[in-house]
């Protein structure tokens, strides 16, 4: 729900809010805590992981700071698998539609909405599909 909340001001404000990306990361740590201590080490580890992954694409201006912290929030739901093929699957999805906006767009925008892509290979992770 938090990652629908996070597209739709990305889309509509441009802007990636906190109030989507804190609540989602503390109930995906709260979840991870009920199922054990073990998994809540895992949630930990995997957020962890991701911010390091994440922070070089940051300071290169791969991605905004709104997008790091929602796919650090989406990894507190994640296995460190999982967040691997969430990561890989967001930045081809975002490729795809940079290849597209060039191609068929006579606006060349800076930057694309990454929370779409995010979204989308959740989806397509955690739905089996990759």
């Amino acid at each position: 729900m938090f990652l629908s909340g996070a597209v739709l001001t990305d889309l509509c404000k441009d802007k990636i809010y906190n109030l989507w990306v804190v609540p989602g990361m503390l109930t995906g740590l709260i979840i991870a805590l009920f199922q054990g201590r073990g998994r809540l080490l895992d949630a930990l580890f995997t957020v962890a992981v991701s911010f390091l992954i994440l922070i070089p694409v940051y300071l290169v201006k791969g991605i905004a700071a709104g997008d790091v912290k929602l796919l650090l929030s989406t990894a507190s739901f994640l296995s460190l698998q999982e967040m691997y093929s969430c990561l890989l699957f967001s930045f081809l999805i975002a490729g795809a539609i940079s290849l597209a906006v060039l191609v068929f767009s006579r606006k060349k925008k800076k930057t694309i909405h990454f929370a779409v892509p995010v979204l989308a290979s959740t989806f397509l992770v955690l739905g089996g599909l990759v």
